[in-house]
């Protein structure tokens, strides 16, 4: 990309004709076809990877280890919490050191560890060793989605940075589309097939995600462009963090995806987390197994959220694209705190008619949070430190779902099953006030001139 002028709204800087062109995208000079192929293939497994975890764990504390039900809520939140105190820890240091070294190689670590993870996961015989395999785990969602995030906003000119963002936001659908419908089916499926006992089942189907991560890790090492954004300077990894906290103190509009990545995270990880954790425990007080309860809690989550974020996601890119990026939040944080509300309004999901417009209205808001926070961020920081800008970003994501998740928890054991829905609905709200101020007092994109992307970087002597 060439020249300077201001870069918002897809209505900036012309697109640079040295880059790939692929119907309403323009890509960032150096990228080739491969290497679009291979980052919509990483983006689709990135979620779909790491919310299996989520959205099975009830199999591993009721079928393996026995927890009590009336226990589970709280050490789910806790697993979750101590997960998401590792990934902060790592976060930022992650994003700045993807600006040193690259995205490759550490996006491809990720997915690695990832499946250690899953393959340690099953065999722990306490609490105590579910919290260390935890750990593993924890060590590959820190490196995926900065390194996802990064390679999202390397590859894009901000022509079409709204539309690309939703692209990539529907193969995250996609992804997390096949894993509820299919991939989590693994434990039934297993158990069917070869008549092995439930917890077996559960102990085979994560081993054969650690395999299915593993590879899709080396497939995205090969995949992957060595371009990744704008010269790197040899700084200190800490200083590149500094830098992205200073933005958001120099820039609200940044300061504003800090804030809404606290949101959309949570948004994310609660859906995850309790969601099916909802219906098998309102099943168990009508008498169903755990399989009878997650059948429903599937469908609604795979059809029903992820299909209708799946059709949303690239109208809001499109949106992002049409009008200032900041409207853009505003629509989409209108949209999430009405599903999260209604969401957390439902009482006994198995018998009522709202649950499925409900969904719908809670997918649309929850992808198009992801879209509109993409689009902004993108637009908003410098090449020349994205990766750093993301890792902060991310990491306020990272805080988001330890908070979230460990007041979800509590509000879960202790007020009702759907409480840590309507506890969203809150906090978009809050976000979407913030939106509204900003789009007020500082509304207009940010003046930049835009930097040329140069070969991924060797590791500093």
């Amino acid at each position: 990309m060439a020249g300077g002028g201001f870069v918002g709204g897809g209505r900036g800087l012309p697109p640079d004709p040295n880059g790939l062109h692929i119907g309403p995208f323009w890509f960032t000079p150096g990228i080739n076809f491969l290497n679009v192929v291979t980052c919509l293939f990483a983006v689709g497994s990135a979620l779909a990877m790491m919310t299996f975890m989520n959205f099975v764990q009830p199999y591993v504390l009721t079928d393996i280890l026995n927890i009590p039900r009336d226990q589970q809520g709280k050490l789910t939140g806790s697993l979750a919490g101590m997960q998401e105190v590792v990934v902060i820890l790592l976060m930022g240091f992650v994003g700045a050191l993807s600006d040193k070294i690259g995205r490759r190689i550490i996006f491809a670590t990720g997915f690695i560890i990832l499946g250690v993870g899953y393959i340690v996961y099953p065999l722990a015989e306490s609490t105590t060793q579910l919290f260390i395999y935890r750990i593993i785990f924890a060590t590959g969602t820190a490196l995926i989605p900065v390194m996802m995030s990064a390679c999202i906003q390397d590859y894009s000119q901000d022509v079409s940075r709204g539309k690309w963002v939703g692209l990539t936001s529907v193969f995250n659908g996609i992804g997390v589309s096949l894993m509820a419908t299919t991939l989590a089916r693994l434990p039934a499926i297993i158990e069917a097939r070869y008549g092995v006992s439930e917890a077996e089942a559960v102990i085979y189907a994560f081993w054969a995600m650690g395999g299915i991560s593993c590879v899709i890790g080396i497939l995205v090492f090969c995949g992957l462009s060595k371009i990744t954004g704008a010269a790197r300077q040899r700084q200190p990894i800490l200083k590149l963090i500094g830098e992205g906290l200073r933005c958001a103190k120099e820039n609200p509009k940044i300061a504003l995806c800090y804030y809404a990545a606290v949101a959309t995270r949570g948004d994310v990880v609660i859906v995850g987390t309790y969601f099916s954790a909802w219906f098998v425990a309102i099943g168990a007080e009508q008498g169903m197994s755990t399989s009878e309860a997650i059948g429903p809690a599937r469908f609604y989550f795979g059809v029903a959220i992820t299909f209708s974020a799946l059709l949303f996601a690239f109208f809001q890119g499109w949106i992002c694209d049409k009008v200032n990026r900041v409207t853009g939040m505003i629509i989409a944080f209108t949209l999430s705190t009405l599903g999260y509300g209604f969401m957390g309004m439902i009482g006994d999901p198995f018998h009522t008619m709202w649950i499925i417009p409900v969904c719908i209205l809670l997918g649309c808001g929850e992808t198009a949070n992801v879209v509109a926070g993409g689009a902004l961020i993108g637009q908003e920081a410098p090449a020349r430190i994205r990766g750093s800008i993301l890792g902060v970003f991310n990491l306020f994501g990272a805080v988001g779902i330890a908070f979230c998740v460990g007041l979800g928890g509590w509000l879960f054991d202790h007020w009702y099953y759907n409480a840590p829905f309507m506890m969203m609905g809150i906090i978009n709200a809050s976000v979407l006030l913030y939106a509204i101020y900003v789009r007020l007092k500082h509304g207009e994109p940010t003046p930049r001139v835009a930097e040329a992307p140069q070969p991924e970087a060797q590791p500093a002597q």
